[in-house]
């Protein structure tokens, strides 16, 4: 399939990802997806250990339909407009979609009391046997930022004995959260603010829900987002300082080199969060390809008219296959 070419000022990374979560794109995608959300379902995923994660899914009527899971960037959620976009697309096609909210995220602050953070893998897999499990057939996943990286690790990380899985897409994964960091920190301001207020926001949701846990001044004293990181890292998650926590979800290096099935993974040359160049640090795995495109920012890759079917193409044409 050909890489994505962005037309006109799609041609430009920073527009391309601040107009993927922008008023007029949710105001497409939401008018466009109405059928779809209306129809999904919400349920609660045991995912080991008591551990609780929501997810939002709309099955197909017949019981051999194929599965895809879904997800998020982070705190983004089951809603995020990347999310439903594809997933009502993928409806259409056939599939049985299921759009999983990582633990935090998507108003499940109240489910579980540690707080979420980058290196709980464990509980996402376990997520996924169930699922895999209630469907009764192996799935796909198809990950988004964080996400992606979170679709990677699984691939990465289980067999298929322990988890059938058919294909893995990933649109702009972390790769090395160090670099990514350092990016946010040092690209728009605009990025910076959106992600301080969004972490602030659910930060603050986790302290009402578990006021004797978290202090919402442990979170108001951090000026920026390597400090917001690491007071995550160190005062909630138990990690003895920032590096551990970051190399601790890393897919760099040798972590990718046990994958148990395609991953198809998507890179722009033009996101602003996410260093192309990291793609280099990858392992080498007969299951891994790499596209990597001139345009499309940060999990954007739209049109003019704010739909991104180039998305929409490469997950069908890579499922399908």
């Amino acid at each position: 399939m050909q890489p994505y070419i962005g037309k006109g000022i799609f041609s430009n990374g920073h527009t391309n990802s601040i107009l993927a979560g922008s008023p007029a794109r949710k105001l497409v995608a939401m008018r466009k997806s109405k059928n779809f959300r209306k129809l999904a379902k919400q349920k609660i995923i045991p995912a080991g250990h008591g551990i609780r994660l929501s997810a939002q899914h709309n099955q197909q009527d017949q019981t051999n339909a194929p599965v895809v899971v879904l997800l998020h960037g982070w705190l983004g959620c089951s809603d995020s407009l990347y999310l439903i976009t594809l997933g009502d697309f993928l409806f259409k096609q056939g599939f049985t979609v299921v759009r999983l909210n990582l633990r935090d995220h998507g108003n499940s602050h109240h489910l579980n009391e540690k707080i979420f953070h980058s290196c709980r893998i464990q509980e996402v897999i376990n997520a996924c046997v169930h699922i895999q499990h209630e469907f009764n057939q192996d799935i796909s996943l198809i990950g988004f930022s964080l996400g992606a990286n979170f679709a990677l690790r699984i691939n990465s990380f289980t067999t298929k004995e322990q988890l059938g899985l058919n294909s893995t897409i990933a649109f702009c994964p972390v790769i090395d959260p160090s670099h990514t960091l350092h990016a946010l920190e040092n690209s728009l301001m605009v990025y910076r603010n959106y992600f301080m207020q969004r972490w602030k926001s659910s930060f603050y949701q986790k302290a009402e829900a578990f006021p004797h846990l978290f202090s919402k001044q442990t979170f108001n004293k951090c000026k920026n987002l390597t400090q917001a990181t690491e007071n995550l890292a160190t005062q909630y998650a138990g990690f003895k300082d920032l590096n551990s926590y970051l190399n601790g979800y890393s897919i760099a290096g040798e972590r990718l080199s046990t994958l148990q099935s395609a991953a198809h993974i998507v890179l722009a040359k033009d996101d602003p969060i996410i260093p192309w160049q990291d793609q280099s640090k990858l392992a080498n795995n007969q299951f891994a390809n790499i596209l990597i495109t001139e345009h499309g920012g940060h999990c954007g890759f739209l049109e003019p008219n704010l739909s991104c079917p180039w998305i929409e193409k490469f997950s069908l044409a890579h499922l399908s296959s």
